[in-house]
C-alpha cells in the first residue's frame, strides 16, 4: 500500500521527481547565498580596514620592516591600511606635510621634536623599532679629522634636519662653529652616497648602508660618529596629528601592534628579510647581512619611548639653536604614552 494514500504510483513519482529538483533548487541557492555571504564578509572586512597615512624618509635597513610588514599583510590583519608615503628631502619636509594635514601617522628623528616646540598638531606616540642615534659623519680620506673640514662643503640630507643638527653639534664638540663649514643638501641617502664618491663634498653626515659602503671601499672613513658625543638620546620617533589621535586612537594601538608583529617577523625570517631589503634597497646580501648582525640585536619592539632620552634631545636641539632656549617641555605635552607597551 502507498505510504501517500490518493496518489497513484505514477503522480507519486511525478511528486518525488518535483521534490527532488525542489531541493536541488534549495541547495544550489543555499549554497549561492553562502558564498554571497562569504563575499560580503569579506567586503566587510576590507570595508573596516581603516587607511592609515603613514610618513617615511627614504628606506633604510633599520625601516624595511614596515614595508615588509605591509606586504605580508600583517597591517591588514590588524585592521590598518598602511599607506606609506616617502619623503626624499629630510625631517622639515615630513613635519610640513603634517602640519598641512596631509599626514596621520610618521617616523623621522629630532624634526619631530622642533615641531612640537614650535605648536604643529602631533604628539609623539612611540618609537620605531631603532630609536637611538644612526648618524656618522664620513670625511674622504685625505681629511684626517674634523678639524680638517674648516671651510669645505659637508653634505646633509637637509639643512635644519636631522643630520645638520648632529653635524653642528660635533662641530661644537671640537671648538668650531657651523659657519666655519659649508652645509650641502644632499636629499636622499642614495644622491648623498653619489656626491661623496665622486668627491664633490669634503665629507658627508651619512646612515647606514652608505657608512658601511663607502668604508669598505675604501673611498672614505670615519671622522665621528653622533652618538660618541650625545649621550643618552632618543633620536627617532613615531608622531602622530593631534587629529588623528583624537579621532582613532584605537587604530594608533593597532598600528604599534601590527608594527610589533612586523618587528618580529623580520627577526624570525632574517633570509627573507634580507631578500627584500636586497630588492627594496638594492644591496648585496654580504653588506646587509653585515648591517644586520649588529643591529638586529637592538630592535626594540615594545615601541616604548625614553623619556629622558628625549628630554636630553630637546636640549641638544637647543645647543644647536634649532629649539629656542626658552622653551620650556612639558612631557604631557610631547609625548601620549598610551599605545605602546612599557620598555623592560
Amino acid at each position: 500500500m502507498s505510504p501517500f494514500p490518493g496518489l497513484s504510483g505514477a503522480s507519486l513519482r511525478s511528486r518525488l521527481r518535483r521534490h527532488a529538483l525542489t531541493s536541488a533548487a534549495i541547495v544550489l541557492l543555499a549554497a549561492a547565498l553562502g558564498a554571497s555571504l562569504s563575499a560580503a564578509t569579506g567586503h566587510a572586512q576590507e570595508a573596516t580596514t581603516v587607511p592609515v597615512r603613514f610618513g617615511i624618509l627614504s628606506p633604510s635597513a633599520s625601516t624595511v620592516y614596515f614595508f615588509l610588514g605591509a606586504e605580508k599583510g600583517i597591517y591588514k590583519k590588524h585592521g590598518i591600511d598602511l599607506q606609506p608615503i616617502v619623503f626624499q628631502k629630510g625631517g622639515p619636509e615630513v613635519i610640513a606635510a603634517a602640519a598641512s594635514g596631509q599626514l596621520d601617522i610618521g617616523t623621522l628623528g629630532t624634526p619631530i621634536l622642533v615641531g612640537i616646540s614650535r605648536g604643529i598638531p602631533i604628539k609623539v606616540v612611540g618609537s620605531p623599532a631603532v630609536k637611538g642615534q644612526e648618524f656618522v659623519l664620513v670625511g674622504q680620506n685625505e681629511v684626517k679629522s674634523v678639524e680638517d673640514l674648516k671651510g669645505k662643503q659637508i653634505g646633509v640630507s637637509s639643512v635644519g634636519g636631522g643630520q645638520s643638527q648632529a653635524l653642528r653639534f660635533i662641530l661644537t664638540a671640537k671648538k668650531l662653529e657651523a659657519a666655519d663649514v659649508q652645509e650641502i643638501a644632499y636629499g636622499s641617502g642614495g644622491n648623498g652616497y653619489v656626491a661623496f664618491k665622486s668627491g664633490q663634498i669634503a665629507a658627508a653626515v651619512l646612515q647606514e648602508p652608505n657608512i658601511t659602503k663607502l668604508v669598505n671601499d675604501g673611498d672614505g672613513h670615519i671622522l665621528a660618529k653622533a652618538a660618541d658625543y650625545y649621550g643618552r638620546y632618543q633620536h627617532s620617533y613615531v608622531f602622530a596629528s593631534d587629529k588623528f589621535i583624537a579621532a582613532s586612537p584605537e587604530t594608533i594601538r593597532k598600528f604599534f601592534e601590527a608594527s610589533r608583529e612586523a618587528i618580529q617577523y623580520a627577526k624570525d625570517n632574517r633570509a627573507e628579510l634580507v631578500s627584500y631589503s636586497k630588492k627594496l634597497l638594492n644591496l648585496d646580501e654580504k653588506l646587509l647581512n653585515k648591517i644586520y648582525d649588529e643591529q638586529i640585536p637592538g630592535w626594540d619592539e615594545t615601541q616604548a619611548v625614553d623619556t629622558e632620552g628625549l628630554l636630553n634631545a630637546i636640549k641638544i636641539v637647543q645647543q644647536v639653536g634649532d629649539i629656542s632656549k626658552d622653551y620650556t617641555p612639558d612631557i604631557d605635552k610631547i609625548v601620549d604614552p598610551r599605545f605602546t607597551r612599557p620598555a623592560s
